[in-house]
């Protein structure tokens, strides 16, 4: 974000420089809030990246009436962007269960434990098919679909429901040994 930017943010969240600050930290608060309800891995990169996205469009001269409820809506793209990236997920996945290295700076043993049982847990089918819509293109994904005698919307929807299991078992295998190490 230029300093340009900034400054005009600045001054669209309040005239006054002080308000202004406080308006800034109260509104990327909002922000990681809403990253972190929604299960996001690094909610202060995607609260900053929401920001500098709203003080570009200010840069660019556009009319935005209220900052927060402009910011709400980009953040809800840049969520759904966080979501649909295919290479963020199966990159984080194949690093988590095959680099030492990551596991031991970045994920303690229980967390990875959870994830490598969630996914032993998926039928073989649906793993494959999780992989397969992660590692294609929104066209190849389309292909995918009529493979299987299905509608692109009849796809995602099982895709969906996949995730969820996955998030699912994954919170519950984390509570789970959370709570056996505190008894």
């Amino acid at each position: 974000m230029s300093e340009e930017a900034f400054s005009r943010l600045l001054a669209r969240l309040n005239a006054d420089p002080a308000l202004a600050g406080e308006q800034y930290e109260k509104l990327r608060a909002k922000l990681i809030y809403y990253f972190e309800r929604n299960n996001c891995r690094n909610p202060t990169d995607l609260s900053d990246e929401t920001i500098n996205r709203v003080a570009r469009k200010l840069e660019e001269d556009v009319e935005i009436k209220d900052v927060f409820k402009f910011s709400s809506g980009v953040a809800r793209y840049v969520l759904l962007e966080h979501w649909n990236d295919p290479f963020r997920k199966w990159v984080e996945l194949n690093e988590q269960l095959s680099s030492p290295e990551v596991v031991e700076r970045e994920f303690d043993e229980r967390r990875l434990e959870c994830k490598k049982k969630c996914l032993q847990n998926l039928e073989p089918r649906e793993r494959e098919l999780m992989v397969k819509n992660c590692t294609t293109s929104k066209h190849g994904r389309e292909e995918l679909a009529r493979s299987m005698g299905l509608k692109i919307n009849a796809f995602r929807a099982r895709i969906f429901r996949i995730r969820e299991k996955l998030q699912r078992c994954y919170k519950n295998c984390i509570n789970d040994r959370e709570e056996s190490e505190t008894q």
